[in-house]
């Protein structure tokens, strides 16, 4: 099948965010960082000063716009006084490996030991606000 302009859309940024925002379960949001990260990889390989790490790439390529410039977990924002506006929906990023085991289902099996990257949430400077005092 021959692909045209006409039948090929541009995502846009509004578009991606919608993406990102409206992803729903844990099984939603893991698949959209293995394809970001596919993408972060290729991005590494085309251009080494995009970041050193999956989730910087992630981070400066493609959550980073205008109006998104810095990323910090809830518990961050709060530390530096500033509250998550209502309704702010998070962007995320792989969370730092933790050790999983995982126990044999029939005995005389081994437990499976591996390392698992859960998920990190992370607000930007567009969905936060100072705290009043």
């Amino acid at each position: 099948m021959e692909t045209t302009q006409e039948n090929t859309k541009k995502l846009t940024r509004e578009d991606f965010y919608n993406t990102v925002f409206n992803a729903e379960g844990r099984e939603a949001k893991r698949d959209l960082l293995k394809d970001f990260s596919n993408t972060a990889k290729m991005i590494m390989e085309d251009n080494p000063e995009a970041g050193d790490t999956i989730n910087e790439v992630i981070i400066n390529c493609m959550y980073k716009s205008s109006i998104h410039q810095e990323f910090n977990t809830f518990k961050n924002w709060k530390e530096k006084g500033f509250k998550v506006k209502k309704g702010s929906k998070s962007f995320f990023i792989w969370s730092k490996p933790r050790d999983v085991t995982k126990k044999a289902k029939n005995e005389g099996e081994d437990d499976k030991e591996f390392k698992m990257f859960g998920i990190a949430y992370l607000f930007s400077n567009g969905q936060v606000e100072a705290i009043e005092e």
